[in-house]
C-alpha cells in the first residue's frame, strides 16, 4: 500500500510521542514522583498509534492502563497529562484519578476503571448512542489479551453483533495477562480475532511491531464500520516488554524469549523504513525526536510546580 508523507509523519510523530513518554514515565516512577502503579506500555506503541490514525472527529475512545501515553494523540496536552499523573490541579481529575484514569469528555476519551473489562461495555453503549444518532462515527474499544476471558468481552460482542453497532474492538495481545501466558487460559490461538467467527463479525490479525499493518488493516475494518455493516475486532499481536506493573521482576517469563522480543522494535522498524523510503532522514527524525522530548520536558517541569489539590475539593465530582 501506497501512503502519502504526511500519513507517514503524522504515525511516526505520534510513535515516537508514545515512546518518548512512555520511558520517561519508568523514569519517573523509579524517583517516586508517580503515586500508584505504572503499566508500561514501551515496546506495543504501534497497537495504539496505527489505529488511532484512522480515526476522526466525533469518535470515542476506550483505552488500557497500559501505553496510557495514547492520550496524548487524542489531544490532551502533556501539561494535563502528567499534573493529572503527579496528583497536582491541571489534570481531568486535578490529580485524583491518576494515572490509570485520564480521561475527557470533549476528546471523547471514555476513561478506564481499575477492573478491567468493566467498560467494554459502556464502550459499547456509547456505540449504540452513535448508531440512535444515525451518525458515521465509532467507537475504539482497546483491551488485552487477557480480557478477551472476562464475560463482559463476550456481552460486549454479542450486544454489538446483534445490533451491528460502530465499534471496533482491538485487542492488544502482548502474550501475558498479569504473570499468566495466554496460552494458558484460551484454546485458540488469538483470543480476539479467532472468536470473532462466533459472532459473524469479521476479524483480522496483524504484527504489532509494524505499525504500517497494523494501520492497514485498521484502515479497512473501520471503512466498514463506519458504512453500516457493524462491529469488527482487530488483534495486534505484539510482547509485554516490561513487567506487569513496574517492580515486577518477571521471573515466570523465559528471558530468551524476552531477549528476542526486545529485538522486534516498532519504531525501530518504522525508523528504518522512513530512511529506506527516503520519507525522512536521520537527521530529521532526530529533530523530530528532540522536539517531542522537550515539550514533554515542558509537562514535566509544569506539573512539578503546580498546586497540589485543596483538601476542601476532596468531595467534588463524586456521583453521591
Amino acid at each position: 500500500m501506497s501512503y502519502s508523507k504526511e500519513e507517514l509523519v503524522k504515525i511516526y510523530k505520534a510513535l515516537v510521542s508514545d515512546r518518548i513518554l512512555e520511558e520517561r514515565l519508568v523514569e519517573l516512577y523509579a524517583l517516586g514522583w508517580v503515586p500508584g502503579h505504572i503499566h508500561s506500555g514501551v515496546g506495543e506503541e504501534a497497537s495504539y498509534e496505527g489505529v488511532l490514525a484512522t480515526r476522526k472527529e466525533g469518535d470515542y475512545f476506550k483505552l488500557t492502563h497500559r501505553n496510557v501515553s495514547a492520550v496524548n494523540t487524542l489531544g490532551l496536552s502533556f501539561r494535563h497529562i502528567f499534573c493529572e499523573i503527579l496528583g497536582k490541579m491541571g489534570g481531568n481529575s486535578d490529580g485524583k484519578g491518576g494515572i490509570n484514569h485520564l480521561a475527557s469528555k470533549e476528546k471523547g476519551i471514555i476513561g478506564m476503571t481499575g477492573a478491567l473489562g468493566c467498560t467494554l461495555p459502556i464502550a459499547t453503549g456509547v456505540s449504540y448512542s452513535l448508531k440512535m444518532r444515525n451518525v458515521d462515527n465509532i467507537v475504539y474499544c482497546f483491551l488485552g489479551d487477557g480480557t478477551t476471558s472476562r464475560g463482559t468481552f463476550h456481552e460486549a460482542l454479542n450486544w454489538a453483533s446483534t445490533w451491528k453497532l460502530p465499534i471496533l474492538f482491538i485487542v492488544n495481545n502482548n502474550q501475558w495477562a498479569i504473570s499468566t501466558h495466554i496460552s494458558e487460559v484460551c484454546n485458540v490461538e488469538n483470543p480476539g480475532a479467532d472468536r470473532a467467527a462466533g459472532y459473524n463479525i469479521p476479524g483480522k490479525v496483524v504484527d504489532g511491531t509494524n505499525v504500517l499493518e497494523v494501520y492497514d488493516a485498521a484502515k479497512e475494518l473501520v471503512a466498514s464500520i463506519r458504512a453500516g455493516n457493524g462491529p469488527a475486532i482487530l488483534e495486534s499481536r505484539c510482547y509485554r516488554w516490561r513487567g506487569h506493573f513496574e517492580g515486577d521482576q518477571c521471573g515466570y517469563r523465559d528471558a530468551e524469549i524476552t531477549s528476542e522480543w526486545l529485538k522486534k522494535d516498532c519504531v525501530a522498524n518504522l525508523e528504518k523504513y522512513m530512511e529506506e523510503e527516503k520519507v525522512l532522514t536521520k537527521e530529521e527524525m532526530n529533530s523530530i525526536r528532540e522536539e517531542i522530548a522537550a515539550a514533554i520536558e515542558d509537562g514535566i517541569t509544569f506539573a512539578e510546580n503546580a498546586p497540589q489539590p485543596e483538601l476542601s475539593t476532596i468531595y467534588d465530582n463524586l456521583y453521591a
